[in-house]
């Protein structure tokens, strides 16, 4: 119910919703107002006046909110607080200027009630930069901002409401995840056990299915005591990933052409959500080589660079897919589409996530911080 209220579900509500909170807005700050107009409150232009006094809170507010929207991608904390205030002065300013001069026209400022006579004279005079009088009429400017806290924190509200709720979502998806698979699976530690117990038998036979068998154990170890935690070291996830990728070669009869560059530096402190690179080089895989017997490639491009990974991955497209997925299906599953937002929770406004494909070509480009 409440998450219904927060998050209304189609557009309609949403602009609903908006409506009625800014004349509620408008009426009570009017209303607040209401003994500072005297023996004007009657007159009709001081009415209409009064209330586009405050409805040019609600453009100067989405204003903002665009200007937010775009710079927090790039910009972020205090700095990003200090440009949004100072953007919340200068359009109050501009907005005032206009306000006063429509009503001006419309109207006459001599008509209007004393302090909005005072304030629309020092708008509408000319603005002297070397003169202390030309700079006052900043300062109601700055008291005006007081409009924007009460939208502005339910904003904060919602956008906090809705990280809780959409991890809150993740959590139980992996939780759901996580039961289907222990209700499938037989006992890992009796798998790895088995394993280790084949590899032994196996490598005075064949050095290269030892080898096989024992990177499948790798893996599996790392499933078993590394898969627990929300972040790994990028390290292992890395070394996780060469294991798989060489795993996958073998299985594809090495008619797959893995094409694997790493550059930078990679720390201990460097972290990533698990199983964030995996997943994209499993999606390669199965819609690149698996679903085709012809030969085809997979490239990997790593990159770390002042706390950023970009990691990088392109395989080809079948262009004739196995009969048994005649049905097409497109090159990025639902596995890209989790990640994602698993992304946008760990990093709101701090990574990118970029698919691409050609007739030939399915190309997926993530940067995420490290540290």
């Amino acid at each position: 119910m409440i998450e219904r209220l927060l998050f209304p579900r189609t557009q309609g509500l949403r602009v609903t919703y908006h409506v009625l909170f800014w004349l509620l807005f408008v009426l009570l700050h009017y209303a607040y107002a209401l003994p500072t107009l005297a023996q004007k409150a009657t007159d009709s232009s001081v009415t209409i006046t009064g209330f586009f006094y405050f409805l040019k809170i609600i453009p100067e507010y989405y204003f903002c909110i665009g200007l937010y929207s775009v710079l927090n991608k790039y910009i972020r904390g205090f700095l990003l607080f200090c440009i949004l205030f100072l953007s919340a002065i200068l359009l109050n300013h501009v907005f005032s200027i206009g306000l006063f001069l429509a009503v001006d026209y419309a109207f006459g400022l001599e008509n209007m009630p004393d302090r909005f006579r005072l304030f629309g004279n020092l708008y509408l005079s000319p603005f002297h930069f070397w003169e202390w009088g030309s700079w006052l009429v900043f300062s109601n400017d700055l008291s005006e901002a007081q409009f924007m806290i009460l939208p502005a924190a339910l904003k904060m509200a919602k956008f906090a409401a809705s990280e809780n709720v959409m991890r809150q979502k993740l959590e139980n998806e992996a939780l759901t995840m996580e039961l289907k698979a222990l209700k499938s699976q037989i006992n890992p530690h009796f798998v790895f056990n088995v394993l280790n117990a084949a590899y032994a038998k196996i490598l005075p036979i064949s050095e290269d299915a030892s080898e096989y068998l024992l990177k499948v154990s790798e893996i599996l170890r790392f499933s078993l005591y590394e898969m627990n935690d929300e972040f790994i070291r990028l390290e292992r996830e890395l070394a996780y990933m060469n294991l798989y990728v060489e795993l996958e070669s073998v299985r594809s009869n090495r008619r797959c052409k893995v094409n694997v560059i790493q550059e930078g530096e990679i720390l201990d402190t460097h972290r990533i959500p698990t199983l964030s690179l995996i997943t994209l080089v499993e999606n390669a895989f199965k819609h690149g080589v698996h679903a085709t017997r012809h030969d085809c490639f997979v490239d990997i491009t790593i990159s770390v660079s002042s706390g950023v990974l970009e990691f990088v991955i392109a395989n080809s497209k079948p262009k004739s897919i196995l009969p048994v997925r005649s049905a097409k299906k497109p090159s990025g599953g639902i596995g890209l589409i989790n990640l994602e937002r698993r992304l946008g929770i760990y990093y709101p406004g701090g990574y990118k996530f970029e698919r691409s494909e050609t007739e030939d070509v399915f190309q997926v480009l993530v940067q995420m911080p490290v540290n």
